[in-house]
């Protein structure tokens, strides 16, 4: 496998870890059931979905057939979800990593292999 393909993954995943990592909590939440529509999901999304979207690629453009490219970039995606809202919960200081954050972090890496396969199939 040719790391080279995947290196916009790489990438896009080290400005998640960046991201998550930054100490304080700047965005106002709300509680409860209402978390799951605040906008802090809606960034949770954005960065979840163009990672899912560039692992699938570089697994596809590697030779990996793309149901095998989803299913690692899935197991890869949903995984590094949930290991930076547990590094948000247990290291970083001031941040606090939720269930609701999760599934949005979820939720963008579906949508972000559901747009690959969508587009590569036309």
């Amino acid at each position: 496998m040719k790391v080279k393909k995947l290196i916009p993954a790489l990438l896009w995943g080290t400005a998640i870890l960046v991201i998550t990592g930054l100490p304080g909590n700047y965005i106002p939440k709300a509680d409860g059931f209402w978390e799951l529509f605040s906008p802090d999901k809606i960034v949770h999304l954005s960065m979840f979905a163009p990672f899912a979207w560039l692992l699938v690629r570089g697994f596809v453009q590697n030779g990996t057939n793309i149901k095998k490219g989803i299913l690692f970039a899935s197991l890869i995606g949903i995984v590094y979800a949930l290991l930076t809202e547990l590094m948000q919960f247990y290291i970083i200081p001031g941040r606090n990593g939720n269930i609701y954050d999760a599934i949005a972090d979820i939720l963008g890496v579906i949508i972000g292999l559901y747009l690959f396969y969508r587009f590569k199939k036309n």
